[in-house]
């Protein structure tokens, strides 16, 4: 997983304001839309007369669309299908903007959304949470899964039942101190001793390779490592997190946004609260359209991601699909629970050495309302 993030001090010019560089308070009216509207206002008043000729037409400029930056957390994967459905089909477009989608050098997209290099990103809970503990001013404004899909996976012949087993067998890592509590958290609930097992960084490129050189179990995600394990018929033992302890039920991945976005009295057309509303509008649409139609989905996304085997994204989107809202009532919604149980179990475990301030860590109040609301 990326490392948590350091602090970094917002460029000064802004940093009074506790604004992001690139995020202006509100974007002005355009000039050209001005100009368009004086010029038919003055072909309105224009006298007619038989002498006068025809009134020109006036010349058509087409509406100014405002850029906005999302950064991914990854390289372009099927969380993200919605992000480029919404791009293909135009959805950005109608609600005004010029949407760049782009991947983060050194795996730094929580602090280019904190210092305004980009408007939006892609990150996962546990992420959020260490880098707000850090000072970063991020805030969750979506969820992209409804539930927690990662757990540990072991190739079926390691003889890996449950976490009790992992003693003694070579866990395939980041190297992180969250792995090592999840592991000593389900262990110890089997009566084992996290201190058994061997722990690596993992050198290979994929879970795959990873099981063959150096390790027999890893944490992954079913909605792509679990689902590519299906298409390979590789059979694997699969120990979900949060079955085997409800407090490791979290988000991942998430919609990001700067803090900025909470701040009161700001809401105006063309405000950065009214430019998350209607980004949030677009992604919505787009992730919904999967549960629907994955096959013209995951065909838009692979514009995006052409080397992506179309087999292993198809079935990861008819997974994702029942996450992107599951029991929810919208896309996108977020449980104060889940946020204050996780929280309170990564300060058990000594990953946050104090609570941060959660006030401001997520917000569902820019999400379009349910449908039939």
């Amino acid at each position: 997983m990326p490392r948590p993030l350091p602090n970094r001090r917002l460029p000064e010019s802004r940093a009074a304001e506790g604004l992001p560089a690139s995020i202006p308070a509100s974007f002005p009216a355009s000039f050209p839309a001005l100009l368009l509207g004086l010029v038919l206002l003055m072909a309105a008043l224009a006298p007619v007369s038989g002498c006068a000729g025809p009134t020109p037409s006036p010349t058509q400029v087409p509406p100014v669309l405002e850029d906005v930056t999302v950064v991914l957390d990854w390289v372009p994967n099927t969380n993200h299908v919605g992000l480029f459905v919404a791009l293909e089909r135009g959805w950005f477009a109608e609600e005004g903007l010029e949407v760049e989608i782009v991947q983060a050098p050194d795996f730094n997209f929580i602090e280019m959304v904190g210092t305004g290099k980009a408007h939006f990103g892609v990150a996962a809970q546990e992420q959020l949470t260490q880098a707000r503990a850090n000072g970063v001013p991020v805030t969750a404004v979506a969820a992209i899964l409804q539930h927690n899909t990662s757990g540990f996976a072991a190739p079926a012949d390691r003889e890996i039942r449950t976490p009790k087993d992992f003693e003694g067998k070579r866990y395939s890592g980041w190297g992180t101190e969250l792995e090592t509590a999840f592991l000593r958290t389900l262990m110890e609930k089997h009566g084992g001793e996290v201190d058994k097992v061997q722990v690596g960084t993992m050198a290979a490129t994929d879970f795959f390779a990873s099981m063959e050189l150096e390790g027999d179990f890893a944490w992954i995600f079913y909605g792509w490592d679990g689902i590519a394990a299906e298409v390979r018929d590789y059979p694997i033992t699969w120990i979900p997190l949060a079955a085997e302890d409800p407090a490791l039920e979290f988000y991942t991945p998430i919609l990001i946004a700067h803090e900025r976005v909470l701040d009161p009295g700001t809401e105006t057309p063309g405000s950065y609260p009214d430019l998350c509303r209607r980004f949030l509008r677009a992604v919505s649409r787009g992730y919904v359209a999967c549960l629907d139609d994955p096959e013209t989905c995951v065909d838009q996304f692979l514009v995006h991601a052409p080397e992506t085997d179309r087999t292993l994204a198809l079935r990861s989107v008819e997974y994702l699909s029942g996450e992107f809202v599951a029991d929810a009532p919208r896309f996108g919604e977020m449980k104060a629970g889940v946020w204050d149980t996780f929280t309170a179990w990564m300060v058990e475990n000594g990953i946050l050495t104090a609570e941060p301030d959660m006030a401001r860590a997520y917000t569902n109040d820019f999400l379009p309302p349910p449908e039939g609301s």
